[in-house]
């Protein structure tokens, strides 16, 4: 009814991912956030969301509640563990092949510097960027229709039925429940979501409502 049921292979994704970030965890270094640390990972989300609300005017309205999302991040009071992460995580960087799923292509954001790149961040990054990427393989097929409700809710279905699985299936596997860290997820959603706006308001206007729908969602509106 809502396009077919990928719930098996998003929690099998989820599971594999889980089963990576271990093995990365376990052959490079690792680390801790907290205090000052966590205060300038916050620092940077807001300076990317005020950026992206001065040029983007659809942004601007939400920009004091998504802000708050970062706001609690700087407030968070217990270390947060990091390491290698793939960095740049989407539907895009994964194969299923016979013997499950692979992850491909761990050079990390091209647009970012390979310091930057190499540099320690919480799973909790990629997680967020799989759950942004089930979002669009559901709502890219609005773009010719964003005013077609009937599609917008079965999309919204797919892609939290997925999104849950996923997450189930990372839990399962050994990885820290994602799920029990909601501002972490929270915030990287977010700062996800608003790159997401920038990117589609300057390079393609016509899927921007996808972006919005999430910020929508996430300033809680």
């Amino acid at each position: 009814e809502v396009g077919g049921d990928f719930a098996g292979e998003a929690q099998r994704l989820g599971a594999a991912t889980a089963e990576v970030h271990a093995a990365l965890a376990r052959v490079l270094p690792t680390g801790r956030l907290e205090g000052k640390e966590l205060a300038a990972l916050a620092d940077g989300m807001r300076s990317r969301l005020d950026r992206a609300a001065a040029e983007v005017s659809d942004l601007a309205p939400y920009a004091d509640a998504l802000r708050g999302a970062f706001d609690d991040v700087a407030a968070v009071d217990q270390p947060v563990p990091v390491q290698r992460v793939h960095g740049d995580f989407h539907l895009g960087q994964v194969m299923r092949t016979l013997l499950g799923w692979k992850l491909l292509d761990f050079e990390g954001e091209p647009a970012r510097p390979l310091d930057e790149r190499r540099g320690l961040e919480t799973p909790v990054k990629d997680v967020a960027g799989m759950l942004r990427s089930f979002d669009y393989a559901a709502r890219h097929l609005l773009a010719d229709h964003p005013a077609d409700l009937q599609r917008a809710y079965r999309a919204t279905e797919w892609a939290d039925r997925n999104r849950d699985a996923f997450l189930a299936g990372y839990a399962e596997a050994g990885g820290e429940d994602p799920r029990r860290q909601p501002v972490l997820l929270r915030a990287f959603e977010t700062d996800k979501a608003v790159y997401e706006v920038l990117y589609e308001a300057r390079n393609r206007p016509t899927w921007l409502h996808i972006p919005m729908a999430a910020i929508d969602r996430l300033a809680g509106r």
